[in-house]
């Protein structure tokens, strides 16, 4: 946390009071990113049971279902790699805002 740079106790109040929201937020968004790659990795995940699935029982219908699911893990694994982008960009702000501070 930075020390407030106020004059008086008002606006180090204001000060340490934005700050906080700033971090609120950003646990917010780190944690639906979080979310994110986990639902990404889940769709991921049902593409290759479809595709098991196929592999042991090759029917039309198991052959849709996995032709839909590999649609479905193609978009998620884009997604998931813009994701992990994201995260990378934070955890490299945060380690570059601590050094700054020491």
């Amino acid at each position: 946390m930075t020390q407030p740079t106020g004059t008086t106790p008002f606006e180090r109040a204001a000060e340490l009071s934005a700050e906080g929201d700033r971090r609120i937020t950003a646990a917010y968004a780190n944690s639906q990113l979080e979310k994110l790659l986990q639902e990404c990795n889940t769709m991921i995940a049902l593409w290759q049971d479809a595709s098991d699935l196929y592999s042991r029982h090759p029917t039309e219908e198991s052959k849709l279902e996995m032709e839909i699911a590999l649609s479905i893990a193609t978009e998620a694994l884009k997604e998931k790699k813009l994701v992990e982008t994201e995260l990378d960009r934070y955890t490299q702000r945060l380690r570059t805002l601590k050094r700054q501070r020491s």
